[in-house]
């Protein structure tokens, strides 16, 4: 049996393109990591097939953890099967990145080669390559895929958050935002206006705080600022 840690990230900025011809968002991105917010994983093999066992029971079924498996058992980097506890800190639906988290943790703790570690991102998202990288804060564009170090120490922690308790659908605030049109944002968040617009009581945070990617989180505007001064 062993134990890992997965933590979450949060967005500095963020910027996202319109859909380009091959119909993906491109993006420009400062990420770093939440120094004390974190779900936790134990691994123990299994007999004769995967299972997620989880603290929330919606999560058991559907979850990235199950498509790591399945592409390093195809890849040969393991060759049993798993059970995986996972315990969530992270809010989900937070923009907190938990579910990425989540399975590139499990894939880094299983020594995936470049291979697998390439198909995994492309198939989790944007948050995928970051958490891969061994970067705690670094600037991320492109499709996600193009991460270089941030070389200024930046460190945030919950109590530089603010938790909504909205349920944020990434899919659905990607939607809403390719309806409205584009506004370039000077190291802001550009998703906001989508996400508000699906989930209006994220409105009442705006005076106070900054989103994180896709929402439902923001990081408190004093904290924004102190960090934009080393910008």
């Amino acid at each position: 049996m062993k134990k890992i840690k997965a933590f979450a990230k949060v967005n500095l900025y963020l910027e996202v393109f319109p859909k380009d011809s091959n119909g993906y968002h491109k993006i420009n991105s400062l990420i770093t990591y939440v120094k004390d917010l974190y779900d936790e994983i134990i691994i123990e093999k299994n007999t004769n097939e995967d299972i997620v066992v989880c603290n929330i029971k919606e999560l058991e079924k559907t979850n990235f953890i199950y498509q790591v498996l399945k592409i390093l058992r195809k890849n040969l980097v393991i060759k049993d099967f798993y059970k995986i506890t996972l315990k969530k800190n992270i809010p989900i639906g937070a923009g907190l990145g938990g579910g990425t988290s989540d399975a590139i943790s499990l894939a880094k703790f299983f020594k995936c080669d470049k291979v697998s570690a390439e198909q995994i991102c492309k198939k989790i998202g944007y948050d995928s390559y970051f958490f891969y990288s061994k970067y705690k804060t670094a600037l991320v564009s492109g499709y996600g895929e193009l991460v270089s170090k941030y070389k200024k120490k930046i460190t945030i922690r919950k109590k530089d958050l603010i938790f909504t308790n909205i349920n944020c659908d990434t899919k659905k605030v990607y939607e809403a935002f390719d309806k409205l049109d584009y506004e370039h944002t000077e190291k802001q968040n550009n998703l906001t206006k989508a996400a508000c617009k699906l989930y209006p009581i994220l409105n009442n945070y705006l005076k106070i705080g900054q989103m994180s990617g896709s929402g439902s989180t923001f990081i408190y505007k004093y904290k924004i600022e102190n960090i934009k001064k080393s910008f």
